[in-house]
């Protein structure tokens, strides 16, 4: 129960920082390496401030401290004027400890900030060998310490204490070391991984462009880690089987469309030649409607055939689409928002807006459609005022053959194949076909295409 305890609190912990850290694998990898440097930084200033800085300062307090005493011993053997000014004197030059005496008391004393390191040690010299009531301040300025020292003789000793004697000046040059060496490592690091994802954006580019149907041309690593180069081999070979698997299936096609296509011409010919029944009338229609189910069957499997992704205007599109429905006087409505200039399979294309437009006039009476340009996608709606789908039934009319009219009479519909094919075809161009509620009352169908 514990180690599973432990585990959730674990993979909570994961998703939070998952969802919380930057989505790119550059600021990613930075972060894991320059974290852990940050810390190794911050670990060493830490070591060299606690351990060698409070050692320095606490050896430089101590001997602070036997210089007052000393100076307070001559100042009890040599009480005389010139004794005193000899020693003042001295103290200022050989020292570096600037001494006056005046009649009084020390201040009460005040405890130093917590990280004030000189202050402290400072006091702790005066409490453990000096013994005699004092005062310390270390926000006089000039880059000096105030004491004052109660003397047995009810003067007190007020001394200036230069910084540069309770410190040791290698803490700057430190300093500089640990920020340069940290931004030469950041300079080595951002370099390294900048060289190393450039080949993995790259097979992204490629990726997503054999995604979205466009040529990919044949790109090699001339660096990169082996990891990657086994990713851009794996990424050329699939890209080699789904092009010969796409031109195998239109070469299958090209043949199964010529044998199927022979008998039933010959079946063609000879009802031609049969004189007029009843019989014959409805043999007719069959072989109307193997022809007509052969037509669909091929549409859907022969899919964009060697079709080369170009720049089109999708507006002339979405015009053409609706000018052949409007040839059996249908009503249809166009218009389109943004730039509909955009890298597509045009005949592809128009064969998805002509299924899906063909597919709206069959149950409705007016058609509208409408393609806006948005930042990373097109967005084309088809809509019809005919009796639409049920929700529960939308996903299932884009598989292969299905309809929602299971007698399979033609006047009720087609194949089955005409969603399919749409959906095939916005797919093989990364994009997707959905289906809503129309404002006209009846279906609403969504391409997105991405540009």
């Amino acid at each position: 129960m514990r180690w599973a305890a432990a585990r959730d609190l674990f993979e909570r912990v994961a998703r939070w920082a998952d969802q919380h850290s930057p989505q790119t694998l550059f600021a990613r990898a930075l972060i894991i390496i320059v974290v852990p440097m940050l810390l190794l930084q911050a670990l060493s200033a830490w070591w060299f401030y606690s351990q060698r800085g409070d050692n320095v300062t606490n050896r430089l307090a101590i001997l602070l401290v036997r210089d007052l005493r000393v100076l307070i011993a001559l100042r009890a053997d040599f009480p005389d004027d010139e004794h005193r000014a000899w020693i003042l004197r001295s103290s200022a030059q050989d020292l570096l400890l600037f001494v006056s005496f005046r009649k009084g008391i020390v201040r009460p004393f005040r405890q130093p900030e917590y990280f004030d390191i000189a202050a402290r040690e400072v006091q702790g010299a005066l409490e453990a060998d000096l013994k005699r009531p004092f005062y310390i301040n270390n926000d006089v300025g000039g880059g000096q310490m105030l004491i004052e020292i109660q003397l047995n003789d009810g003067d007190v000793m007020d001394v200036l204490v230069p910084h540069v004697r309770l410190t040791f000046g290698s803490s700057f040059a430190y300093v500089l070391a640990q920020l340069g060496s940290a931004l030469v490592l950041f300079g080595l690091a951002i370099w390294f991984m900048r060289r190393e994802l450039v080949p993995i954006e790259h097979l992204g580019v490629a990726a997503d462009a054999l995604g979205k149907g466009r040529d990919v041309p044949d790109f090699a690593f001339s660096g990169g880690t082996r990891e990657v180069r086994n990713a851009a081999t794996a990424f050329h070979t699939m890209r080699i089987r789904l092009r010969r698997s796409i031109q195998q299936r239109t070469e299958m096609l090209a043949g199964v469309s010529h044998d199927l296509r022979t008998p039933l011409t010959r079946m063609k010919l000879s009802l031609a030649l049969l004189p007029e029944s009843p019989e014959t009338r409805e043999l007719a229609d069959d072989v109307i409607d193997m022809e007509r189910m052969i037509e669909g069957y091929l549409a859907f499997a022969r899919g964009e055939g060697d079709e080369d992704p170009a720049p089109v205007d999708l507006a002339e599109i979405l015009e053409d689409v609706a000018a052949g429905a409007r040839r059996d006087n249908a009503n249809v409505e166009v218009g389109s928002q943004g730039d509909m200039n955009v890298e597509l399979r045009a005949l592809a294309i128009k064969r998805c807006l002509t299924n899906l437009v063909s597919n709206a006039l069959r149950h409705g009476t007016r058609v509208r459609i409408h393609a806006v340009r948005g930042r990373t996608s097109v967005e084309i709606t088809i809509d019809d005022d005919g009796p639409g789908i049920p929700p529960d039934r939308r996903e299932d009319v884009f598989r292969a053959f299905f309809r929602l009219d299971e007698s399979r009479n033609a006047d009720t519909g087609g194949v089955g194949l005409g969603l399919t094919i749409a959906r095939d075809v916005a797919r093989s161009h990364g994009g997707d076909v959905a289906l809503d509620t129309s404002p006209l009352g009846g279906l609403r169908v969504v391409v997105r295409i991405p540009v």
